[in-house]
């Protein structure tokens, strides 16, 4: 299981830096590297440790949630405040948003603000790079003594017992786990309203859940924007266009 990791954390940071090299490789070795880790990875894995997956791709540890360790119920308690908070603002204010994960991310802020509210130092998560970084996992980083970063989810009740995908993660050259730390997941259950003829989301149930023993499945995917497809940088690949009559 740790040799897949290891696969995998080779060839997302060498597709990642390919196009300037990567650890004093040039841009043709770098590329060769990936294309040569890939030759004999498999395109899908099943139930990878997700605490394995942080530890080898950011080189810090999933701590497990301790009941025996005042410090982490008192965060606890403190995370159970500001989830209740969040939840009873957001359903008295709703969340204007046309699809559900444009409410997921008008609930941030509002989460955020209870974090801090509760007495917690809730933040964007600064990256290996000491920049704040919005998108990507964790959501929001909490500093303090007991170092934790918090994942915010959004669900609707008819999909709970499918098979959809709704939690992701992407190795990074710029990681924004930067401490050994608790990893925890607040999600909000939300209903579809209609508030003087617009759309709303309101949560009517939240669950808080540690990551600690989270299994993930892998399905290596290669993917293009918009902009490779069809925008300036198409170059080449576009034959011919023309406006309909």
């Amino acid at each position: 299981m740790n040799r897949l990791i290891e696969k995998l954390v080779l060839i997302s940071l060498l597709l990642v830096t390919a196009p300037y090299g990567f650890c004093g490789e040039t841009k043709t070795s770098s590329k060769s590297n990936a294309v040569s880790a890939l030759a004999d990875f498999p395109v899908e894995a099943k139930r990878i440790p997700f605490k394995d997956v942080i530890a080898f791709t950011t080189h810090y540890r999933v701590l497990d949630f301790d009941t025996n360790n005042a410090a982490h119920l008192e965060l606890h308690q403190k995370l159970l405040q500001a989830a209740a908070a969040a939840g009873t603002r957001a359903a008295k204010e709703g969340i204007f948003a046309t699809r559900p994960n444009e409410a997921g991310n008008g609930l941030e802020s509002v989460a955020r603000k209870a974090l801090r509210d509760a007495g917690l130092d809730a933040r964007i998560p600064v990256n290996s790079e000491g920049e704040h970084q919005v998108t990507g996992y964790p959501d929001i980083e909490i500093v303090g003594a007991v170092p934790c970063y918090l994942e915010l989810k959004t669900y609707n009740a008819a999909t709970v017992n499918t098979t959809q995908r709704s939690f992701y993660f992407s190795p990074s050259a710029h990681p924004k786990v930067t401490h050994d730390a608790l990893h925890f997941l607040l999600a909000y259950q939300l209903e579809r309203q209609s508030h003087n003829g617009k759309t709303v989301f309101v949560p009517v149930h939240w669950k808080l859940l540690t990551l600690e023993n989270l299994t993930v499945d892998l399905k290596l995917e290669f993917n293009q924007s918009n902009r490779g497809l069809y925008g300036p940088d198409a170059g080449k690949s576009l034959l011919s266009e023309s406006s309909v009559d």
